[in-house]
This record gives structure tokens, C-alpha cells and sequence, in this order.
């Protein structure tokens, strides 16, 4: 009888309290917060966030769990912590639901699970990339951690693909100053669902991806550079920037750049079943 009052007043204190308990979806803020954690948040009635606190938003219909980066104009700029550049839209003061308070490592046991279960998304994911006159892209070969046989992956599984990107390959015209590796806008627009709508299994899987990509020169010192980390959720085809994955000077592409594109799936889809392909462009700016 004891154990359930307590289970019964337990939640009843935290309401009271402003607290609230989520379950995280995705890993934009690991490693501090992993897909599968649990954290609780406490309602802030008085005063304003700090910079640097992790904050529970809800924005046009859905929730996020992001730190706040900056103040400007009295809008909230949030960041992910496993983002290279923060969220593309701001947020207001009032969208705010509560301030990260605690959270409790659930993520090993939610991985565990998943990794029992059945693939959630049994789309083989595969790239393509299409190159301007006078470049020129060769696209290797495709690694995948946590898919099948047959390129499946299940939630947290990603696909990596080697391109070697060269340019200016005609010595006799001038060479651009600049060139860019992009996800190919209206290609990728043709593939994505309705406004309003989940769509198909592949609609679903263009929207449910994290796209990270690396490069190097290939006649340089080898270093590797974290060029881009976006997510497809946010995509959009009148904003440029949000498809650019990396960008090289005229010079350094002639050279030859190798470069490393890897789509990580978030969260799981609704049906399964078709394919996928995610469309690249290469070429001057």
C-alpha cells in the first residue's frame, strides 16, 4: 500500500513543483544528452534564462531540448550541443516550458532495446551525386553501422559514403572562386512529403535525417575538418544554407578534396517498405 501512495503522490509533487519528466528523441545534444535519457525540467516563473542553460521549448507544435546560445532582439537563439551552428529559427520567452534540472542516464538501456527490436525503418538508403561542367565527383563506397544486409537502418544507424571532389579541370578557362557540395535543392524537394502530411516511408525518411560531413585536402596536411552538421528536418529550398554541406576555394579544389558524408537516422518511422536516395550537387558557387 505504501509503494502506491508514494507512486501516486510522487507525480502529483512534481506538478506541484513545475517539474516535468521527458523521455529524449535524437542525439542533437549528445554527448551531454542521449537518445533514450530521461530529464526532468522545472518550470521558471520569474526572470529570464541564462545564456548556457539547457531549456525545454515548444515551437510550432513540437518540443525541443536545446541550450540557449545568445539573446538578440529579445528572441532566444538555441544550439545543439552535437551541432557545429545552432537552430535556424529563434524562439520566444514564452515558448520556454522549463529549465534542465536533472538528467538520468536511461540511454544505455533504450539502446538495448532497440537493438532487440526489428528494424523500424527497412529503407535501403543509398546517395547520388551530380557535378557541373568542368568538376568532377567519384563517389565511393557506402559504410553502414547498425543496418542489415541490405542497407536498412534502424533509429541511431547511420550511412557513410567517400566522395573524392575535384575541380577546374579546364586549365585553359579561368577557375571560380569557389565551390560547393550541397544537397541537390530540387531533387531533394521532389522526395519529401506534403506540407502537413508523413507521407511515404521515403517522404518520412528524407525529414528524419542528420547529415554530417568532413573533409580533407588531398594534397595538404591531411587534417580532417568538420564542415557541416544539419538536419533535413530542417531543410528548406529557399534557403540555400540549409542544404550546403561544404564549401572549398577555387585553388584547394583543383587540388582534389576528399570528403566524408555521413546521414544518421533520428527517431523511427511510421511504415516501412521502398527506398531512398539522397541527392547531392557539386559545383561552383
Amino acid at each position: 500500500m505504501r509503494h502506491a501512495a508514494l507512486a501516486l503522490i510522487a507525480p502529483l509533487a512534481l506538478s506541484m513543483c513545475g517539474a516535468r519528466i521527458s523521455l529524449v528523441e535524437g542525439e542533437s545534444m549528445a554527448p551531454t544528452i542521449r537518445a533514450g535519457d530521461a530529464v526532468v525540467t522545472l518550470s521558471q516563473p520569474f526572470g529570464t534564462p541564462s545564456v548556457g542553460s539547457v531549456l525545454l521549448v515548444e515551437s510550432e507544435g513540437r518540443r525541443l531540448l536545446h541550450r540557449l546560445a545568445r539573446y538578440e532582439e529579445g528572441s532566444l537563439w538555441m544550439k545543439g550541443d552535437a551541432s557545429v551552428s545552432g537552430d535556424s529559427r529563434p524562439v520566444n520567452s514564452s515558448d520556454v516550458l522549463g529549465t534542465l534540472a536533472v538528467v538520468i542516464p536511461t540511454s544505455h538501456l533504450y539502446r538495448a532495446l532497440r537493438a532487440t527490436a526489428q528494424f523500424t525503418a527497412e529503407l535501403p538508403v543509398s546517395m547520388s551525386i551530380s557535378s557541373a561542367s568542368g568538376v568532377s565527383a567519384e563517389q565511393g563506397p557506402k559504410y553502414t553501422f547498425g543496418a542489415d544486409a541490405q542497407g536498412r537502418l534502424m533509429p541511431g544507424a547511420y550511412a557513410m559514403w567517400s566522395v573524392l571532389l575535384s575541380a577546374c579541370s579546364d586549365t585553359l578557362g579561368a577557375c571560380p572562386g569557389s565551390y560547393a557540395l550541397r544537397i541537390h535543392p530540387t531533387q531533394f524537394a521532389a522526395l519529401l512529403p506534403p506540407v502537413g502530411s508523413v507521407g511515404t516511408p521515403a517522404q518520412a525518411l528524407a525529414r528524419a535525417l542528420r547529415i554530417t560531413t568532413r573533409c580533407q585536402s588531398v594534397g595538404g596536411s591531411g587534417a580532417w575538418n568538420e564542415a557541416s552538421d544539419l538536419f533535413t528536418a530542417e531543410w528548406s529550398e529557399v534557403n540555400g544554407s540549409s542544404g550546403l554541406l561544404a564549401t572549398h576555394q577555387g585553388a584547394v579544389a583543383q587540388g582534389g578534396v576528399r570528403c566524408e558524408v555521413k546521414a544518421l537516422l533520428l527517431g523511427s518511422l511510421p511504415a516501412s517498405g521502398g527506398s531512398f536516395t539522397l541527392p547531392l550537387s557539386w559545383g561552383p558557387v
